[in-house]
């Protein structure tokens, strides 16, 4: 009976371990995240051909810099 009881022990701790884990992983990264910085390029009306171009020239020098870039394209009302 202790045992078993020894291993219920054994199994809750490490359980209460590993979600006390996940979750300062999980806030570590939130705060990364938060930290980061958000840039909005408005980008004048333009076929798309142009601003593809301008977008690879933008991306391009970040690169350059040394930043990392996450590009989301939106197209705006017309």
């Amino acid at each position: 009976m202790g045992f078993i009881v020894t291993i219920l022990i054994v199994l809750a701790a490490s359980g209460y371990a590993l979600v006390s884990r996940l979750l300062a992983h999980k806030e570590r990264m939130a705060e990364i995240e938060a930290r980061r910085p958000k840039v909005v390029l408005q980008l004048p009306d333009a076929p798309l051909l142009e601003g593809d171009e301008l977008s690879a020239k933008i991306i391009e020098a970040c690169r350059q810099q040394g930043v990392e870039l996450d590009v989301e394209l939106e197209i705006g009302p017309r």
